[in-house]
């Protein structure tokens, strides 16, 4: 039986978060594969994508659990079953694989998001710079 893939690299590899001038009607597109949010798309995003971590975080120490199954009896089809479940590549030992899999993503995208608001940010922050040095009624430059 195959394993399941449980890298997150090949799924975000090359997908970068973009935060667009919400000021255009037009909505742009990221350059290359992505995403392109407004600040307030980017910030609802990352919020849900928080919120779900915390719920996948709290699953994954309920898998941890379920890997803690012992047979109910010490007859050879409790046994048998048991070992579906839990032998390093049961059902459960799979769920719990997956779950891993799902908090690396989030934590990966969550990183991605938040990169691109500092990014915006900061451009925003030397704008105002720019702005405050500029004489009053004067042209910069």
């Amino acid at each position: 039986m195959a394993q399941p893939h449980t890298d997150v690299d090949p799924w975000l590899a090359g997908v970068d978060v973009e935060i667009r001038n919400t000021s255009g009607t037009e909505p742009s597109a990221a350059s290359g594969a992505g995403f392109s949010l407004s600040v307030t798309e980017a910030n609802a995003v990352l919020s849900q994508a928080q919120n779900a971590l915390e719920k996948l975080v709290e699953l994954r120490q309920q898998t941890g659990y379920l890997k803690q199954v012992r047979p109910a009896a010490h007859d050879p089809a409790s046994i048998a079953y048991n070992a579906r479940l839990v032998n390093g590549r049961g059902v459960f030992d799979t769920a719990g694989d997956h779950v891993d899999a799902e908090v690396r993503y989030l934590r990966r995208l969550i990183e991605k998001v938040e990169q691109a608001l500092r990014t915006t940010s900061g451009y925003e922050s030397e704008a105002a710079h720019d702005l405050a040095a500029t004489p009053r009624g004067g042209v910069a430059g």
